[in-house]
């Protein structure tokens, strides 16, 4: 089997645990977990740390009889938030050790390190390099290291992740604190967009929107690779309590009817009422769909302002992309002509995570990280394939130049 590794993400309301590995471009599967924690994270805030690290401490040993496996994890490669996300073009070049001249793994460190010691503005921290190329000083170019080749010059043009240092800083902490060490660290966004780039049918160049419980995130996404993003501190779980407290229900009840039932414009004239789980038989179908209309509506204004904010300073270039969504929230039921209400006039998709054993979209994220987990790509961790302290035992087995680095834009790399 392959290597294994495990990716984690803190979402607003729970910590998702994915394990698995690469192969062929596509992530393979081979453990998946939610563990619910309601009010984890409050505007971006985390409300408990301590509880946090409780609950990332008891993944470190899965035993899933139903599952028949059993898994020990101490690595791991961790999703962050893409809350104040700025992306950087950097340029760097490196003499190439080697008298042959042959450029070897050394090299390739070498000129990442040059980028890791860009000095961001304000008071950001990077937390990925993501090589778009390497050039070699006759000019030939290639996406991956080349390792091998021969040139007295190696050339990364790559760009930076950065975001406000508090973030990343405070994540890693946590899960030090609960006995991890974190390989890797990637944005949301890149591992969404990496992730759709695995997907044939889906546009290369496209706004992001990911409709989490209490965050959405607008990003502008060009070949692929993202450029730019504007975030809100609302989502799902917002609607789910607007349910409870019209419903007079409690937030795991309301969140039941929002998923069964979701917006349906068309109601029988004899419908019953909707399955509370107590005495109350008050609230009908349409008494949900009024609820989701008035979410609905300040929803959209707030949506139109992020991605009217995200776009003003591109002069109307891309007004007309397509659109594609992602996030547990934008698989609610009857959600889509509110959302073209929001962004007329675009082309907009709605992909599902492909991976068997992980088909919910709100592990799009860890897909993505899992899918990229293994290749060489400049990280700021280790630039190594994979992450390897983790395993799995069966059940039946136990019995030099450089150019500062600017604002990563779209009007200089075309969309």
């Amino acid at each position: 089997m392959e290597k294994l590794t495990a990716c984690i993400e803190i979402a607003s309301d729970s910590i998702k645990l994915l394990i698995g590995y690469e192969l062929g471009g596509n992530p393979i599967v081979l453990y998946c977990k939610k563990r619910e924690l309601p009010g984890l994270i409050k505007e971006g805030q985390i409300d408990d740390p301590q509880a946090l690290i409780k609950a990332l401490a008891e993944l470190h040993n899965i035993d899933d009889e139903p599952s028949r496996i059993r898994i020990s994890i101490s690595e791991v490669c961790f999703v962050l938030p893409p809350i104040g996300l700025i992306v950087y073009d950097a340029e760097k070049t490196t003499n190439v050790v080697a008298p042959t001249n042959e450029i070897a793994k050394i090299d390739i460190s070498n000129v990442v390190s040059l980028v890791k010691k860009e000095q961001v503005p304000g008071d950001n921290a990077i937390v990925d390099i993501i090589p778009d190329e390497f050039v070699l000083e006759d000019g030939r170019r290639f996406t991956n290291p080349p390792l091998g080749e021969r040139s007295t010059s190696l050339t990364i043009k790559a760009k930076i992740h950065s975001l406000p240092s508090k973030v990343p800083a405070t994540y890693n902490r946590l899960l030090v604190q609960a006995g991890f060490r974190v390989r890797r660290a990637s944005v949301s966004t890149y591992c969404v967009a990496e992730l759709f780039k695995s997907y044939p049918d889906l546009p290369t160049s496209y706004l992001l929107i990911d409709m989490g419980g209490r965050l959405t995130t607008v990003s502008l996404i060009g070949r692929g690779s993202p450029y730019s993003s504007a975030s809100f501190f609302r989502g799902g779980d917002d609607l789910t309590e607007a349910i409870a407290s019209a419903f007079e229900t409690d937030f795991a009840t309301a969140e039941r009817i929002k998923i069964e039932y979701g917006y349906r414009t068309k109601i029988h004239a004899y419908e019953r009422p909707l399955p509370l789980g107590n005495d109350n038989d008050s609230f009908y179908q349409k008494h949900l769909n009024g609820v989701i209309e008035a979410f609905y509506e300040s929803y959209q204004a707030v949506l139109m302002n992020a991605v009217t904010s995200l776009l003003s300073r591109y002069s109307g270039k891309y007004d007309s992309l397509p659109v594609v969504f992602t996030g547990g929230a934008s698989c609610l039921h009857g959600i889509k002509p509110f959302l073209e209400k929001a962004l007329p006039g675009r082309e907009q998709y709605f992909p599902l995570p492909r991976s068997i054993g992980a088909r919910d979209p709100g592990m799009t994220s860890l897909l993505g990280l899992l899918l990229n987990s293994g290749k060489y790509v400049g990280s700021l961790e280790d630039n190594h394939h994979g992450v390897g302290s983790v395993s799995r035992v069966s059940k039946d087995k136990e019995k030099k130049t450089s150019r500062p680095s600017r604002g990563s834009n779209p009007d200089t790399d075309a969309l």
